[in-house]
């Protein structure tokens, strides 16, 4: 019957000393053990503060001193892991009714019958086992859920920094070229992206260029577009003769299939050859969207695949096609990222964006991603846009860093498009604002940033009008502060308004105010890097926010006695 390793412990409480022990009896026969007894409710707390470790506690209503109901309000408080059963007569049955709304478990009448009990003990031990093991996977998935979080954090600034290595392949700026003009836009869709570009002078005469896009997204396309560049020949070893692009396409094709085996892994690539000196471009396409070729006057033309996806077969074939290209031509190459659907009339809209002269290559993408759909994915794009007139090249990577800057320590500088901490201040006031979904993740950098202005004596705002949802260490956080004094709230979204409600958060709703003027403009706060400070954060957090009601208490009670253990508090 007992699902406990160890035989429950019970208490039954009754001033009749007779039904005290025929109950006492029933118990041990159950398999209770020991089987504690007290004559009323004083008695009663004098046992269970003594033995926490009581299991089921069975309790008649009538008693001097201290009736059953009372007992029971304080047991639920003092051991709220014990089951209480309520002995009732027929003159108390509205007493016991009021019991079960308590948290009575059940009610027996008095000297109940050995099959009654024995019914009611084995539920009501069963139901203390079933929630204690409730609790147990409660607390496990709480401590997995943070173990996740952590190694979310810590891969996702590992995809930072491997994203800015791969940033690092891109050639940094344009090579020498007369009666030419370059520009290249790159923009990953992830930290990591498969796109790579490149472009180089060969000789006095040619210069190359090519564009790759590695199928998938994150490491594994962005590791197939580095094998791509290492397997890349653009010369003749014996001579230093630029090769044919068709000629480069094969040989790394068969060099990317000789590599790996693994299906389902390809890339696609367009690879030129400008002759500056005969103003002729020869390109050989695999796999790759349409290569647009603009002129004045004239339809745009399309040069399309010549040859399959790189890393398909290692016998492909590739042709090539050779262009003339007369003062004002356009030459726009592109990854398929920057055609959201790829449908015809997304590349209609291209023509008509390449057309237009004065065209940047952040106009085309500008342009084409306005037609995107509202929360569609974004993937990587690169862009290359060649003209054929003289004028200033560019490239641009979407990162400034100085020459002597290393890659992972430049990456630092940069705003990330998952910044949640933005700071401003005006003559009046400091602000502090949360945007997006904000968690446990950004709240060291956001407490740390509140204590220094309320430190320096100035008023603190905070901005929570595009905050779309808080986690319940940001609540907290944000408690603590509006409680420490001297902080104010501008418009709240009605998301998170809805949560200070739920969470009884009356203070932080008194604080929010209406007249006050509109942020300043503010820049993103970087978050704190060390996680001993966020377990410290994450427990203040729910601490202050189980002050606040008896059910936050309930509801937080796993996390914080979890919390408190991990860093070896008091339970």
């Amino acid at each position: 019957m007992n699902p406990d390793p160890a035989p429950p412990v019970a208490l039954v409480v009754d001033d009749e000393p007779v039904s005290r022990l025929m109950v006492k009896r029933a118990l041990e026969k159950l398999g209770c053990a020991p089987v504690l007894d007290a004559p009323d409710g004083i008695a009663a707390q004098k046992i269970l503060r003594e033995h926490p470790e009581v299991a089921l506690v069975l309790t008649d209503i009538m008693m001097p001193r201290m009736d059953g109901l009372e007992l029971l309000r304080w047991g639920r408080e003092a051991v709220p892991d014990a089951m209480w059963i309520v002995l009732s007569g027929l003159e108390t049955f509205d007493s016991a009714v009021t019991a079960i709304r308590l948290g009575a478990f059940d009610f027996l009448p008095k000297s109940p019958h050995s099959e009654e009990m024995a019914v009611a003990v084995r539920n009501a031990l069963e139901r203390r086992h079933l929630l204690a093991e409730r609790e147990r996977l409660h607390r496990e998935l709480q401590r997995k859920v943070r173990q996740l979080e952590e190694t979310s954090e810590v891969l996702r600034r590992d995809l930072e920094r491997a994203e800015v290595i791969q940033r690092a392949l891109l050639p940094r700026s344009p090579p020498p070229m007369e009666g030419y003009c370059i520009q290249a836009l790159y923009r990953p869709g992830q930290h990591v992206g498969g796109d790579l570009y490149d472009v180089v002078r060969i000789g006095d005469r040619h210069l190359a260029f090519y564009l790759a896009d590695a199928t998938g997204h994150g490491v594994t396309s962005a590791m197939l577009s580095v094998l791509f560049k290492q397997r890349l020949v653009l010369v003749a070893p014996a001579t230093g003769i630029a090769l044919p692009p068709a000629e480069v396409l094969v040989a790394v094709n068969r060099s990317i299939c000789e590599a790996h085996a693994a299906p389902g892994l390809f890339l696609t690539a367009v690879f030129g050859l400008l002759d500056t000196s005969e103003s002729s471009l020869t390109l050989a396409s695999a796999g790759h969207p349409p290569v647009l070729h603009a002129r004045e006057g004239r339809e745009t033309r399309l040069i399309r695949r010549t040859g399959p996806a790189l890393g398909l077969a290692q016998d492909a074939h590739f042709g090539q096609e050779r262009l003339q290209l007369l003062a004002g031509d356009r030459i726009l190459l592109y990854t398929d990222g920057l055609l959201p659907s790829g449908s015809e009339r997304e590349l209609d809209l291209l023509q008509q964006v390449l057309a237009r002269p004065l065209a940047t290559a952040q106009e085309v993408m500008a342009d084409l991603h306005r037609e995107a759909p509202a929360g569609a994915d974004r993937d990587d794009v690169t862009i290359l846009l060649i003209d054929a007139h003289a004028g200033a090249s560019w490239f641009d990577n979407g990162a400034e860093t100085e020459t002597e800057t290393s890659a992972v320590d430049a990456h630092e500088t940069l705003a990330s498009e998952d910044e949640v901490v933005f700071c401003g201040e005006t003559s009046r006031a400091a602000y502090l604002a949360l945007r997006g979904r904000a968690s446990w993740m950004q709240c060291d950098a956001f407490h740390e940033a509140a204590l220094t202005v309320l430190d320096g004596g100035r008023p603190l705002v905070l901005d929570l009008s595009a905050c779309e949802y808080m986690d319940s260490t940001c609540l907290g956080t944000v408690h603590e502060l509006v409680a420490r004094g001297g902080v104010s709230l501008t418009t709240v979204s009605p998301a998170v308004r809805g949560l200070f409600e739920e969470l009884s958060m009356e203070q932080v709703l008194a604080a929010i105010r209406e007249d006050l003027p509109a942020a300043p403009e503010l820049r993103a706060l970087g978050a704190a890097r060390d996680h001993a400070p966020s377990q410290r954060r994450i427990l203040q957090a729910h601490e202050a926010l189980s002050a606040l009601s008896e059910r936050n208490r309930e509801g937080f009670k796993d996390v914080v006695d979890s919390l408190r253990s991990e860093q070896g508090g008091p339970g």
